[in-house]
C-alpha cells in the first residue's frame, strides 16, 4: 500500500476531511495530492499528520524508505545503463518491477529495461517491454512516449534484418506525428532518419531521399547538431546513388564539417570514408585512394582497428576497378589481418580478393575465398550481398567445368532473391 492510499484510509476510518487532517497544516489541496501520491509530504507534515491519524510515525516512515531505496536504485540502474553495464542494470530493473513503489515512474523502468535488453540482443524480451510501455503511453494518452516505444520497436526490427517490420512500426509512428501537441524534433527527425536509413538499405533511394529531407525541416533550426550530421550523412548517400554527385558531395562535406566540430572523432572518419566511396564512384580515384589512406591513418591512431579493416577493403576494391591486382591482393591479405575470420567486415574483402585470385589464376583458393564470404553474408542475413556473392561463386564454378555446382548456386541466388523481396514486402 502507497503512503498515500494509508493516508487516507486512515483518515476516513476516523471520519475526518481532507480540510480536517491538512487545518493548520497544508491546504485540502494538499491533502489530495498527497493521498493520491502526487506529492510526498515533508518529515515536519509527515509528522503531524501520524499524529493527528493517531497512528506511529513509523508505519508511513516504512513506505517512504522503500520509495526513497526504489528511486535510488533506479537511478543506479540509469548510471549503470549509460556506461554499458546492460547485465547488472538489468538486474537491478527487473528486481524493481517485481514490487514497484507508487512513486516509481513505471513506464520510465519498463523502458530502460527494454533498451537493456535491445542492447544484449535479447529482442524477444526488449519487444515484451517496449509494448508495455506503448499501452501504457496509449492509455496515458501521452504520444511523445508513443512515438518513442515506436521508434524502439522499429530498431528492434531492423537489428533482426526484419525491415518491412521496422518499416511497419516507424511508419505507425509518423502517423502519429499529428498527434504532438507540441513538435518533437529530435525525435522526429530520428524516426524520418531511421526511414530514410530502411530506405536506402533497401535501394529504394527516392523513398530514402524523401524521409531524409523531411528530418532535416525538423532539424532546421534546432541544436541537435549529432542528428543533423547523421541527416546530412543520409541525404549524402542518397543523392550518390541517384547521380546526383554535387550535391551528394555537399552534403558529405557538411556532415564531416559538424562532426568535426562536435570533436566526434569516429563519425567524423566515418564520414570521410563515405566522401571517399563517393570520389571512388565519380571514377576520381586518386582522390578517393588519398581520403581512405587518410582514414586508415585516422582509424589506427585511435585505435578503431575494425574500421580501419574496413577501409582497407574500400582500397582493395579500388585497385580492382583499376585492375590493379597486385596491390588488390596485398591490401585484401593486410585487411583480413586486422579482424576476425567471421566479422560481417570480412566478407566483402574475401569477395574481392576471390576476384584478385582469379586473375592470378588460382581459381580454387577464388572457390574457397568465395565461399567463406557466403557463409558470413548468411550468418547476417545479409541477402542482396549474398545473392550477388551465389551469382560470383556461379561463375567461377562455370569457368572451372562444373556446371552442376554453378547450377546450384545460381538456384541459391534465386531463392536469397526471393527471400530478399519478402522480407521488402514486394512477394507476400
Amino acid at each position: 500500500m502507497s503512503l498515500g492510499r494509508k493516508i487516507r484510509e486512515l483518515r476516513i476510518m476516523k471520519g475526518l476531511t481532507q480540510s480536517d487532517l491538512g487545518s493548520g497544516l497544508v491546504t485540502p489541496s494538499m491533502i489530495s495530492q498527497i493521498e493520491s501520491d502526487k506529492a510526498n509530504p515533508s518529515y515536519k507534515v509527515l509528522e503531524a499528520i501520524a499524529e493527528k491519524l493517531e497512528t506511529p510515525l513509523e508505519f508511513f516512515l516504512t513506505d517512504i524508505q522503500t520509495q526513497l531505496e526504489q528511486t535510488s536504485a533506479h537511478k543506479v540502474a540509469k548510471a549503470l545503463l549509460s556506461s554499458s553495464n546492460y547485465d547488472r542494470a538489468v538486474g537491478l530493473l527487473e528486481s524493481l518491477l517485481q514490487k514497484p513503489s507508487s512513486s516509481l515512474n513505471l513506464a520510465e523502468v519498463i523502458s530502460d529495461l527494454g533498451e537493456c535488453y535491445l542492447q544484449l540482443g535479447r529482442y524477444d524480451e526488449a519487444v515484451t517491454q517496449f509494448e508495455k510501455v506503448l499501452e501504457i503511453a496509449k492509455t496515458k494518452e501521452n504520444p511523445t512516449s508513443v512515438l518513442q516505444a515506436l521508434n524502439k520497436l522499429g530498431v528492434i526490427e531492423q537489428r533482426r534484418q526484419k525491415h518491412h517490420l521496422a518499416i511497419y512500426q516507424w511508419r505507425k509512428a509518423y502517423e502519429q506525428f499529428e498527434l504532438l501537441q507540441q513538435p518533437e524534433p529530435f525525435l522526429q527527425s530520428q524516426i524520418l532518419t531511421n526511414l530514410g536509413t530502411i530506405h536506402y538499405q533497401l535501394g529504394e533511394f527516392q523513398e530514402a531521399l524523401t524521409y531524409y529531407e523531411a528530418a532535416y525541416q525538423f532539424l532546421a533550426k534546432s541544436s541537435h547538431f549529432e542528428q543533423i550530421g547523421f541527416t546530412y550523412i543520409g541525404l549524402g548517400l542518397s543523392y550518390k546513388r541517384m547521380q546526383e554527385f554535387e550535391k551528394a558531395s555537399e552534403y558529405s562535406q557538411y556532415a564531416i564539417a559538424i562532426f568535426e566540430s562536435l570533436k566526434n572523432i569516429k563519425l567524423s572518419i566515418d564520414v570521410k570514408k563515405n566522401y571517399g566511396i563517393l570520389k571512388s564512384e565519380e571514377g576520381q580515384s586518386e582522390e578517393a585512394l588519398k581520403l581512405f589512406q587518410l582514414c586508415v591513418e585516422e582509424y589506427e591512431k585511435h585505435n578503431y582497428n575494425l574500421e580501419a579493416g574496413s577501409v582497407l577493403g574500400e582500397i582493395a576494391r579500388l585497385h580492382l576497378k583499376e585492375n590493379r591486382f597486385d596491390e588488390c591482393k596485398l591490401v585484401c591479405q593486410k585487411a583480413l589481418a586486422t579482424m576476425p575470420a567471421t566479422t560481417i567486415e570480412a566478407a566483402p574483402i574475401l569477395r574481392t580478393l576471390a576476384i584478385a585470385e582469379e586473375q592470378f589464376g588460382n581459381r580454387a583458393r577464388a572457390i574457397q575465398m568465395m565461399e567463406r564470404a557466403i557463409d558470413i553474408f548468411e550468418q547476417n542475413r545479409l541477402l542482396s550481398d549474398l545473392a550477388e556473392t551465389y551469382s560470383l561463386l556461379a561463375d567461377l564454378y562455370q569457368a572451372d567445368g562444373d556446371y552442376r555446382k554453378a547450377n546450384q548456386c545460381l538456384h541459391s541466388m534465386k531463392q536469397t532473391l526471393n527471400e530478399n523481396l519478402k522480407e521488402r514486402g514486394i512477394i507476400l
